[in-house]
């Protein structure tokens, strides 16, 4: 692959999602016009988008995974939660749970705090379904 058509590429991944990533590409079209820089551009491109999918599918189960949690808030105490398993406030858990903007950032849980929250619930779980009357 030629040193400026690679590095057109690195460009265009940085700008994946904007504007400038459209008027990248048209213009990269225009320039690298062989079948093989075609070809390579196109495989390129075709893998970034699988790599949007597979983000997407990971978003899909987290986004799953508070609403069960948002679905259960009557049930269960997120205080608990929050203090036990992530050593935290609840005011913490709920700003993750919730998608709060704090500091001008959004507050989301990270992957680890993810798995975090899945071994909370599979622990509480077992525990109510351990009791007998």
């Amino acid at each position: 692959m030629e040193k400026n058509l690679k590095q057109e590429l690195e460009l265009l991944r940085d700008e994946l999602g904007t504007p400038a990533f459209d008027e990248r590409l048209d213009r990269m079209e225009g320039v690298y016009t062989s079948e093989e820089d075609k070809k390579l551009i196109g495989e390129y491109v075709s893998l970034m988008l699988e790599d949007i999918g597979t983000g997407v599918d990971e978003v899909n189960k987290g986004l799953e995974t508070l609403q069960v949690v948002k679905s259960i808030s009557d049930m269960i105490s997120f205080k608990y939660i929050a203090e036990t398993y992530f050593k935290k406030s609840k005011a913490w858990f709920s700003q993750r749970l919730n998608g709060n903007v704090v500091h001008g950032k959004v507050c989301r849980f990270t992957d680890e705090e993810m798995q975090t929250l899945r071994f909370a619930l599979q622990d509480i779980s077992k525990k109510i379904g351990s009791l007998s009357i």
